[in-house]
């Protein structure tokens, strides 16, 4: 599994991009299908719109329980 874009925690998840979803549900190997459709679920109901990356990370491990990958 490849680790994090570091750089990339401190800027806004875009909801718009599909690279967005691919690059994040990536990082969560096995339950990336499963992380895939949670985005697209919180973007579609605005939870987590304007959210940075770290923020989405942490409220996956609240929500999925799966830990911030590193």
């Amino acid at each position: 599994m490849e680790g994090r874009d570091k750089a990339r925690d401190d800027k806004f998840f875009n909801c718009s991009e599909e690279h967005e979803y691919r690059y994040v549900s990536k990082l969560y190997g096995v339950n990336s299908e499963e992380v895939h459709l949670f985005l697209d679920e919180k973007c579609q109901d605005g939870t987590i719109y304007y959210s940075t990356h770290m923020e989405i990370y942490r409220y996956i491990k609240k929500m999925l329980g799966y830990e911030i990958p590193v």
